[in-house]
């Protein structure tokens, strides 16, 4: 091919190789794209005290599917469906993709209200939740409260 038959660049190759020409002058010979930096040079800030480090815990860190809160996952449970059906995986060997969630009424209601089960677990129509929320309800009678004193007006729990 001479150089009179050579194919035709489209506008939009033609401006990418503009631009790319204008990069690789750099600054000296011409406006460049980007003249500022994005990040100021030197070491990253520290990041504050407070925000929570989920690395430095003692275990794996899982999503709620109520709450949309990472915890360690100790402190969820995980639940799996079965034939349409939420079963809750207390040892966390049952087949399958798991969900997890916290022992909380209000995460479970918030779940079901977004329909979170059936997205997490890629599961095609409804799921009965009925065992779960047994779990939840069992695991509420147990005594398992997350304050002393949250659910009695009088608690006498010493403070310190």
């Amino acid at each position: 091919m001479g150089p009179s038959t050579r194919p035709r660049r489209s506008r939009s190759a033609e401006r990418s190789l503009s631009r790319r020409a204008v990069s690789e002058r750099g600054a000296g010979a011409g406006a460049a794209l980007h003249s500022t930096p994005a990040h100021p040079p030197g070491p990253a800030p520290a990041r504050p005290a407070s925000a929570p480090d989920h690395r430095s815990t003692a275990g794996p860190v899982r999503t709620c599917v109520g709450c949309r809160r990472r915890d360690v996952a100790d402190g969820l449970l995980r639940v799996v469906a079965v034939d349409g059906v939420l079963i809750p995986d207390l040892r966390r060997r049952l087949p399958g993709r798991g969900a997890w969630l916290h022992l909380a009424q209000e995460c479970l209601d918030r779940a079901e209200r977004r329909s979170a089960f059936p997205r997490a677990l890629r599961v095609a129509g409804p799921l009965d939740p009925a065992p779960v929320r047994a779990h939840i309800g069992a695991a509420g009678t147990n005594g398992a409260r997350e304050t002393p004193g949250s659910g009695t007006p009088g608690s006498k729990v010493d403070p310190s």
